[in-house]
């Protein structure tokens, strides 16, 4: 049926259809070559261009420009997002190091379409950088779009989990609903409910497969928190209570603010060191506190006081 439509098509339409068609897709389009391409004069090829400047839609997006080094036509386009923007999201995309090198070059092909034509060299330069991502599955786009297709129809899975320490739930079997998926700190998350465990977060890329269930699971309503108010809780890790903390810190203040999500600034002390106060898992604070050295010094609450001691003395026995 297509060959019999484009028999009765007029020959010069499927031609500039083509050239146009050949133009947008980033070709440089040579109009002598093009004469002999499709039998028909240098006067032809040029009349045919006109046809394609002149189309309104065509001309509001796009312009028809001359390389005379080449001496071929090629187009520019206005762009669908301004470059600076392009530009800063690829390189957050490229910091993150969240996605296989295979995945973000797939993502910056696709944002560098969108870009005005003169200016995607800046696009191809950032391609040409050393990308070292941290070790994935490498199909987190694939993950990302199946859950939340998940998240939005409320489906329980069956998955397989890599549990983060050696004498966890390694690759132990789970159950859940997938409630909610967010970034933070490298990796992407899901929160999962499920009945026998209520809410946990669970590392999008250590999950090692996953099975959609025909089973029920009454999520209750007050369970169905987003990302954002899991993420105010969370530093890096989402395990053990969620605990009070007062800390005295004597580094740049909004270090520890941007870090610590859910706190704020108490009071400037006469040392220059400030006092801060929040909400946090356990787990997590536990994990920045000691990364801190001797900037830090935990105040409250004095449960914490003795676990960080626990720890650390425990890390100088290794030394001994």
């Amino acid at each position: 049926m297509a060959e019999d439509t484009d028999k009765k098509l007029p020959k010069s339409l499927i031609r500039i259809i083509d050239i146009t068609m050949h133009l947008l897709q980033g070709e440089k389009f040579d109009s002598e070559d093009a004469a002999h391409l499709y039998d028909v004069n240098k006067r032809t090829v040029y009349r045919d261009l006109q046809v394609i400047r002149e189309n309104p839609i065509f001309n509001a997006n796009y312009q028809i420009e001359f390389d005379p080094v080449q001496k071929k036509h090629f187009v520019t386009g206005d762009g669908q997002i301004n470059t600076k923007e392009i530009l800063a999201i690829i390189q957050i995309i490229m910091g993150s190091r969240a996605l296989s090198k295979p995945e973000v070059t797939e993502i910056v092909e696709h944002l560098r379409k969108l870009m005005i034509t003169k200016d995607q060299s800046k696009v191809d330069k950032l391609l040409k950088l050393d990308y070292v991502p941290v070790k994935t599955n490498g199909k987190l786009l694939d993950y990302i779009a199946d859950f939340t297709r998940l998240i939005e129809s409320r489906t329980e899975v069956e998955f397989t989990y890599q549990g983060s320490m050696p004498n966890s739930d390694t690759h132990r079997l789970r159950h859940g609903v997938p409630m909610s998926l967010y970034f933070s700190n490298f990796y992407f998350y899901v929160l999962m409910f499920s009945q026998a465990k209520g809410a946990r977060v669970c590392r999008l890329d250590r999950i090692l497969s996953y099975k959609e269930l025909e089973s029920s699971v009454n999520v209750p309503r007050e369970k169905w928190e987003d990302g954002t108010s899991v993420r105010k809780y969370t530093y890096l890790l989402n395990g053990g209570r969620k605990s009070y903390f007062k800390i005295k810190y004597w580094g740049y203040p909004w270090t520890a603010l941007d870090k610590l999500p859910n706190s704020k600034l108490v009071s400037r002390e006469s040392d220059g060191s400030v006092i801060i106060e929040g909400y946090l898992h356990s787990q997590g604070l536990k994990h920045w506190l000691m990364s801190q050295g001797t900037v830090v010094k935990i105040l409250e609450p004095q449960s914490l006081i003795e676990e960080v001691k626990k720890e650390l003395r425990a890390s100088l026995d290794q030394y001994k």
